[in-house]
């Protein structure tokens, strides 16, 4: 079991564990703002995509797509810092989602918006691939987090 963290080290941990999400946000949210503005004004570029099961039709050419590609991973991202501070707010962040223990001050500091433990994130990543393997999709609430 590991040891609880001092109040006084785990409150200034906490805080630049803070610091650390809300600049991340900032330049995600700034980085979505940009590419949104870059985006409004411009209509998709197609390609024309031949043999597909319902004969050809345009697509979306592949700068379009990686952009949108991209711009998903960052908002699932931002999801994930908000919910790391809203567990700031209710007092519950790093403690793991699944064991309730605390999570590693190194696994916080390399990924602040980390949901659960590494033993914990392990299993999970080992039972999604499963259930991808096989088909099976669980529901996407924030169990994506890390």
């Amino acid at each position: 079991m590991p040891r609880t963290r001092s109040v006084k080290s785990a409150a200034a941990m906490h805080a630049r564990l803070k610091a650390m999400l809300l600049e991340k946000r900032a330049g995600l949210v700034s980085k979505l703002r940009e590419e949104w503005e870059g985006r409004r004004g411009t209509a998709p570029q197609h390609e024309k995509i031949e043999g597909t099961p319902f004969g050809d039709r345009p697509g979306l050419s592949p700068d379009d797509e990686m952009g949108f590609v991209v711009a998903d991973r960052r908002a699932a991202t931002l999801a994930q810092i908000d919910f790391a501070l809203k567990k700031m707010e209710e007092g519950t962040y790093g403690r793991c989602e699944t064991c309730d223990e605390e999570i590693a001050l190194a696994r916080l500091r390399a990924q602040p918006f980390a949901v659960r433990c590494t033993r914990c994130q392990e299993a999970w990543e080992r039972d999604r691939s499963r259930l991808e393997t096989t088909g099976i999709r669980g529901r996407g609430a924030p169990d994506d987090a890390v």
